[in-house]
């Protein structure tokens, strides 16, 4: 009998397993958690319906999910912040710049995302790219970038999509332009 019910126990185990949904990439935290945005900015993102990705292993490191950098020129104070529309399952990288005296933010990429558990994707990363580091990645991996490349005096936005390869969005001549890094 008690070999039995070991039999069946091995048995409960595995299909118990199999019920369980595994972690998302990242948890996801309502804006008004991120204490180090400015209030203006977590007003918008809270009307845009976005969730900032909070990664695993992160508790005394830095805060992946925004940066803040020059991103629209050297004097200027940005902010690059992961966005997650679990509604509409789309993932977006917002820079914000502030305009006399208020916070516009502006959408410099999206793609679908699925943020359920089980799935299969990743939430993106910011961090900032300075301008000595998106000369040095278009000399290794875009050459003929080299030529459109403006000259550079404030940062870009780097953007790290699940470990993989990085893209750099950096602002000249009035738009975004990107650098696949990898």
């Amino acid at each position: 009998m008690n070999a039995m019910r070991a039999l069946a126990a091995l048995f409960l185990i595995p299909v118990s397993a199999l019920s369980q949904a595994s972690a998302p990439a990242a948890k996801e935290r309502a804006p008004d958690s991120v204490q180090s945005l400015p209030t203006e900015i977590r007003h918008d993102l809270d009307l845009r319906q976005c969730r900032i990705p909070k990664y695993s292993g992160t508790i005394d490191a830095e805060d992946q999910a925004d940066t803040t950098g020059h991103f629209r020129s050297k004097l200027s104070v940005d902010y690059a912040i992961v966005c997650h529309s679990p509604a509409r399952k789309v993932q977006s990288i917002l820079v914000y710049s502030k305009f006399e005296g208020t916070w516009s933010g502006e959408v410099i990429t999206s793609e679908s995302f699925d943020p359920s558990p089980g799935s299969d994707t990743c939430a993106s990363s910011v961090g900032v790219a300075t301008p000595a580091k998106i000369l040095a990645y278009a000399r290794a991996f875009a050459p003929e970038e080299l030529k459109r490349l403006p000259y550079l005096d404030h940062d870009g936005v780097e953007i790290d999509i699940c470990e993989k390869a990085s893209v750099i969005h950096y602002f000249s001549n009035g738009q975004w332009s990107q650098l696949q890094t990898e």
